[in-house]
């Protein structure tokens, strides 16, 4: 069976891989006394505040600092001053923020109330198209920001927003200078970004080599370490290869079973199973998966229990249903069962629908998803044993005109049922303006209403259980597992993963992060 080959394909070439990784990591220099080498399996197209995935949430922590900040080691959301010293909401549309006097940005500046309505207007208003998925995904409630004073801003929202202190400590809602931007242009500035955290970026080599510095004119306590170079090296056995040869200090996204060849007496491991679905998107207005009996066919042909064992062992989780125990109660609903896995219900439908053979693709880009090559190779092998033509295709970049199928990752970003579903799943999110999902329940509008801007949260947890079942019916995702991955560095780096933040952020200011001899 093809699980079977799974297990014995995902103990790949590790040992062939040490051929290739000195031209990796051609690029690296010896480590100084001070100096974090970390290898990524991926790079976002720039460090500028648009970026939303999981490749960027390893930059931004570290360079731009919010308005309202969040104790990231805290599971429910702490919230303390970052930016801003206080706020007040003056009306149920209005909050009003008193902001830090004195704070130097990395290019020197001083932060004025004008750079921060400035940065936030560019994704509250966003006029620029490269800001649409960060308004859709967190601030589609948010209408402007405008100053009050000179050390003063006013935020303002369409209606009064319940979730208003996280959405705004969101790394997207960062401040950068206006002045830099305007001098810069967007496009150079976003590739050379200037914000004000604990380290500024001196040197970007297209996508394949960030470098970033401490800044010394930072506001807060100062960043423990001099220098952090990322190095992108997207194959799995690059990077464990590159880590035990020590031309790395700190490696990412590790599966268990590469986890087990990394000697610990040298090298500490660092693991969770993340709040985070892998998912694919099922594009609901193809003209083949535009019938409902197909997409609830996809999915009850899942055996996700078999293949979440296969890819992750047993630290995995397989999905039964759109929730994380991170929501905490009443809002978490336990035993919710959603997502059933049933082959002959999954062949009924097949055959009701017509089927006539057509091509299915499920189309995904290499090395950004850890596994899903392997995940997609046993899918399409349950798909053909219910009767459907599945096809594989690696890309470099979504045609969302043709694309059928794609994998995405749907991580809870804060622990609220909207924190994994308003994020990814509203109305302003890219899988419906890109018309891929399409759901309709006539009851759905309502639902998601209540869900939310509700704020007894019973009636919350009432609506969100109508709406996650809803959503298993229209069928139009295929909720898989919850990874589990693997941090590693080597000794004398002491780091924890903030449970307090999105999946995969890494942060290494002060407190966060300790480096020592090697």
């Amino acid at each position: 069976m093809l699980i079977d080959s799974l297990r014995k394909s995902r103990w790949r070439g590790i040992a062939a891989a040490a051929l290739t990784v000195a031209t990796v990591v051609a690029s690296t220099v010896p480590a100084a006394a001070s100096e974090l080498r970390i290898g990524v399996s991926s790079h976002p197209n720039t460090l500028a505040l648009n970026e939303t995935g999981n490749d960027a949430a390893q930059f931004l922590y570290n360079i731009y600092d919010t308005l309202i900040e969040v104790d990231v080691y805290a599971a429910t959301p702490k919230f303390k001053p970052g930016l801003a010293l206080s706020w007040t909401q003056i009306s149920p549309t209005v909050t009003e923020l008193t902001l830090r006097p004195g704070v130097t940005m990395h290019d020197g500046r001083t932060m004025t109330a004008e750079d921060v309505v400035f940065s936030l207007n560019r994704v509250f208003e966003s006029k620029d198209p490269r800001f649409a998925t960060a308004k859709g995904r967190f601030f589609d409630n948010f209408a402007k920001a405008e100053t009050a004073g000179d050390m003063t801003v006013r935020v303002i929202t369409h209606r009064p927003e319940p979730l208003f202190n996280v959405l705004i400590s969101s790394r997207n809602a960062g401040i950068t200078s206006k002045a830099y931007v305007e001098e810069m242009g967007p496009d150079k500035a976003a590739l050379q970004p200037v914000g004000t955290g604990p380290y500024k970026v001196v040197e970007v080599k297209d996508k394949r080599e960030t470098v970033l510095e401490r800044f010394d004119g930072y506001w807060g306590a100062k960043a423990p370490v001099d220098r952090i170079r990322y190095l992108r090296v997207g194959e799995l056995a690059a990077r464990v290869t590159a880590l035990v040869n020590g031309e790395l200090d700190f490696i990412t996204n590790i599966p268990p079973d590469q986890a087990k060849l990394i000697p610990t007496d040298k090298f500490t491991l660092v693991g969770t199973t993340w709040p985070m679905f892998h998912v694919v998107v099922l594009n609901m207005s193809d003209p083949v998966l535009k019938d409902v009996r197909i997409r609830r066919a996809m999915n009850l042909a899942i055996d996700r229990t078999a293949l979440t064992n296969a890819l992750w062992g047993k630290e995995g989780i397989p999905a039964t249903a759109h929730q994380f125990p991170n929501y905490g109660e009443p809002l978490y609903i336990p035993g919710l069962k959603t997502i059933k896995y049933d082959v002959a219900e999954a062949k009924r439908l097949v055959k009701e629908s017509g089927y006539d053979g057509q091509p299915i693709r499920i189309s995904f880009q290499p090395n950004y998803y850890l596994y899903f090559d392997l995940a997609a190779q046993a899918m399409a092998d349950m798909w053909s044993a219910i009767g459907l033509n599945a096809k594989i295709e690696q890309v470099e970049k979504y045609d969302y005109k043709t694309v059928q199928m794609r994998p995405w990752s749907n991580p809870m970003y804060y622990p609220d049922p909207m924190g994994a579903f308003d994020t990814h799943w509203s109305k302003a999110s890219w899988t419906t303006t890109r018309k891929m999902f399409q759901p309709q329940n006539p009851e759905w509008d309502k639902l998601y209403e209540t869900a939310r801007f509700e704020t007894d949260p019973m009636k919350r947890r009432d609506a969100y259980k109508n709406l996650i079942t809803i959503g298993e019916e229209e069928a139009g995702w295929i909720l898989l597992y919850q990874p589990h991955e693997y941090f590693a560095m080597r000794k004398g780096v002491e780091w924890k993963i903030p449970v307090g933040l999105r999946p995969y952020a890494l942060t290494f200011g002060d407190g966060q992060i300790k480096l020592g001899a090697k």
